[in-house]
């Protein structure tokens, strides 16, 4: 059985749990997967995340927890993305109570908006601690990037579903359809909450200064999968820049549509921020790469284009193509951020401090949209402590007023 080779050594520094972004107690779980107690091998995952079917399976395991496990100086690391998304997928099953215990409402107020991954795992962990929460969300679905960022061959939807729900189910109020800065404002969002958080993302594309990257079958990348639009790629030239994971998807995504991909990168295979099986797995669905090349232009003639591009070396020649995805990385939407009345960076991010509070009293962020790194276990990290920085910061409001 596939228990008896979870070799883990239980080390007492645990280097594998200072390489989860989330901290989670790995040898701990799967000392009690290993003896067949699901039950308290949920229960120790619970106490510091709410995704683990999610996470497991879509997080850098390989530059995360599972990069610094010991085994992997001799051999293998434990597969602990595994083990993890059986736990979780069996407490969905089962539908084991996501907290052991909840805490009795307070009284107090929290307004959470975005339902991505820092926006729910604040709002569970708020819930557990007693607070009454409201998700305000922009579309009419939950997850964030975790919906319309990873294609659905990466990540099983009834799974995402499932695990929404259980963390809807605590008591957690969704507000859908509400954008902010459009129907719902932060200042009034301030004055009915006692306090609010800030987990919207940063997810508009970067897209280079270039002649060309407003032609209409030139996109963002992100902005493309957040769109779901639906374009018949069947027959066509795509060409994806990027080296990143985002650039995988949407090179694998556009292959799935019948296109003929190329990908873009800037500089040599060793430096792309993929995973190295998110690129084997390209390479095995006949995706071509072309490294240390750039694209300097795109130029259209009705419904035909060119990618003008340029090698390190200084080569250049022209590419036919019928369509262009940039996934160089996103960003903050500027216009949002700026009708927040909050001190931003000079790109356009969040300031917070240490406590992740805004420079508006009592408006906390997190997540992308303060520059975290930006991996779901990342924003889900910086959600949950977000959840205990709120709760110190009100509980010290009551201590004072009192």
């Amino acid at each position: 059985m596939f228990k008896n080779k979870v070799d883990c050594l239980n080390c007492p520094t645990k280097p594998c749990n200072k390489g989860c972004p989330l901290k989670n107690d790995i040898p701990t779980f799967i000392k009690y997967y290993k003896e067949d107690n699901f039950l308290k091998s949920f229960s120790v995952l619970s106490e510091t995340t709410v995704l683990p079917s999610i996470c497991s399976r879509v997080c850098p395991l390989e530059k995360m927890c599972e990069e610094n496990c010991v085994r992997r100086l001799k051999g293998k690391a434990v597969q602990i993305g595994y083990v993890e998304s059986v736990i979780g997928d069996n407490a969905l099953k089962k539908n084991y109570p996501l907290f052991d215990e909840i805490n009795k409402s307070n009284s107090k107020s929290v307004a959470i908006v975005g339902a991505g991954p820092s926006g729910l795992t604040c709002a569970a962990f708020l819930k557990k601690l007693g607070y009454d929460v409201t998700i305000y969300e922009k579309h009419d679905y939950l997850g964030g990037l975790i919906s319309h960022g990873i294609p659905d061959f990466r990540l099983d939807r009834d799974i995402c579903e499932k695990t929404f729900k259980k963390i809807i189910d605590l008591g957690i109020n969704v507000k859908f359809n509400y954008e902010l800065g459009k129907n719902i404002s932060l200042k009034e969002l301030k004055n009915h909450y006692d306090a609010v958080y800030l987990g919207f993302g940063a997810n508009n594309s970067k897209i280079p200064n270039i002649k060309g990257k407003n032609l209409d079958n030139v996109y963002g990348a992100n902005d493309f999968l957040e769109s779901k639009n639906q374009l018949d790629l069947k027959g066509k030239s795509i060409i994806v820049i990027g080296g990143s994971d985002t650039a995988m998807d949407i090179a694998r995504v556009s292959k799935r549509f019948g296109g003929n991909v190329l990908v873009i990168y800037r500089g040599n295979f060793n430096k792309m921020k993929a995973l190295k099986s998110e690129y084997s797995l390209a390479k095995s669905e006949e995706i071509e790469f072309l490294f240390n090349t750039n694209v300097k232009q795109i130029i259209s003639s009705g419904n035909n284009y060119k990618a003008y591009l340029f090698t390190n070396d200084g080569y250049k020649f022209i590419y036919p193509c019928d369509y262009v995805f940039f996934a160089i990385g996103s960003k903050p939407d500027l216009k949002v951020c700026r009708k927040l009345g909050i001190k931003l960076d000079i790109d356009g991010y969040i300031k917070v401090d240490k406590n992740q509070m805004t420079s508006l009293a009592g408006v906390f962020a997190g997540g992308d949209i303060i520059r975290e790194k930006n991996t779901v276990a990342n924003a889900a990290a910086s959600g949950r402590k977000a959840a205990y920085n709120i709760d110190a910061y009100l509980k010290k409001i009551d201590k004072n007023i009192n």
